[in-house]
């Protein structure tokens, strides 16, 4: 038994976590074996066609996940022209074979693309690598360096700071302000494997450094300890931080702006005769009364002072007005008693008097009646000539 568990910790026990090279050196191969399945030269350049859409890709935590819901996330978020063909290749590595070049594009070289929070690094991949040995260091952000002063704010200058935090990629001097701040937009690729930068200084000699920060759009999870993308805080070391520990923060992060500052203009409805429109009700929608409160009058002020038309006529007094008052009340008593009309219902009278349309004249004849009239006459002219050609065809024959 010895001499068997012996026999097993040979190098094939041993070689398990070894590169299979090395495995084979210490292998006795038979002749079977070394047959050779050869590809020829123009079958490689069929072959490399098909692999110009390839891309490697993986996932930067050390938590578990399930690559068929990475697979459907990622889909979705791309949203390409064709699904393109997903395989696990290995330990948290993931092969898409895309299936056009503008999805080749947007997979590698746009993002940055996040999984549930965590950043999943692209690679393009040329089919023969062996993806266990791929490095996945870059991650393509936008940043921003915010507070530069307009006297230095130059693409030499810009294109100096950007490299302190990355690859540049591309610059936007004069970028549309969808975030706070006044800021140089920058597209970057940068090194996950270092700490975030936070600032980025510009010496000017005569007026000494200036600190400005730099600000991450969509940056996915990152520790506020050490600064590195992959963990948070409180699985960096023991996670017992005081807040004075942490070096990093959500003041990082580039923020929108307000819906209030970017939202759009709204139509405002005009004052009749000068282009607006009125409703159906014959107001101008929006539009309020003015109370005498508004119109910084007391409440017992008299109105009609106020008035300063050209052809107001001075006050009357209160006779004349009891007088017109009274003529009023009895003009309408006078049409009240005028338009009394009687209800045929056997309910009693009412208030009012409805208005009896006069007779028509008599030579009028209702539409109807004239339609009835016209088609007995051109009935019994059918008949008269149906008769006449029957009488002419008796005679003839």
């Amino acid at each position: 038994m010895a001499d068997l568990a012996g026999t097993t910790s040979s190098p094939v026990t041993a070689g398990k976590g070894l590169d299979l090279d090395d495995m084979l050196a210490h292998l006795e191969l038979r002749e079977d074996e070394l047959d050779d399945v050869v590809i020829p030269v123009e079958a490689v350049k069929e072959f490399q066609k098909d692999a110009r859409w390839l891309a490697i890709g993986k996932v930067h935590t050390s938590r578990s996940f399930s690559s068929e819901a990475l697979f459907g996330k990622m889909k979705a978020i791309w949203n390409l022209s064709r699904d393109p063909i997903c395989r696990e290749a290995g330990e948290n590595l993931f092969i898409f074979q895309m299936h056009c070049l503008g999805d080749w594009k947007k997979v590698v070289h746009q993002g940055p693309w996040t999984f549930r929070g965590w950043a999943v690094l692209i690679e393009d991949y040329d089919g023969k690598e062996d993806p266990e040995k791929m490095s996945f260091n870059g991650l393509h952000i936008w940043a921003q360096i915010h507070g530069i002063p307009e006297l230095y704010r130059k693409m030499e200058v810009i294109d100096d700071l950007a490299r302190r935090i990355g690859r540049t990629k591309e610059v936007q001097m004069a970028p549309k302000l969808f975030f706070e701040g006044n800021y140089v937009r920058l597209r970057v690729m940068i090194d996950v494997s270092k700490p975030l930068m936070r600032f980025v200084s510009l010496m000017v000699e005569g007026e000494g450094r200036k600190r400005l920060a730099v600000k991450y759009e969509k940056i996915p999870f990152f520790c506020k300890r050490c600064g590195l993308l992959g963990h948070d805080h409180e699985e960096c070391g023991d996670g017992a931080w005081e807040p004075k520990d942490l070096q990093y923060g959500e003041w990082m992060l580039a923020v929108r702006r307000s819906n209030s500052q970017v939202e759009p203009r709204r139509f405002a409805a005009r004052e009749p005769g000068r282009g607006g429109f009125t409703n159906r009700g014959g107001g101008i929608p929006g539009a309020k009364k003015r109370s005498s409160q508004e119109a910084a009058l007391e409440d017992g002020d008299d109105l009609r002072d106020t008035a300063s038309s050209p052809g107001k006529v001075a006050p009357m007094d209160e006779d004349n007005i009891a007088r017109e008052r009274s003529a009023a009340k009895k003009q309408l008593d006078m049409n009240a008693a005028g338009t009394e009309r009687v209800d045929t219902s056997g309910l009693g009278t009412t208030s009012e008097k409805e208005e009896v349309p006069p007779p028509p004249p008599p030579e009028y004849v209702n539409p109807r009646d004239r339609s009835k009239q016209r088609k007995t006459d051109q009935t019994v002219n059918d008949l008269a000539t149906s008769a006449a050609s029957l009488e002419e065809d008796r005679r003839a024959q």
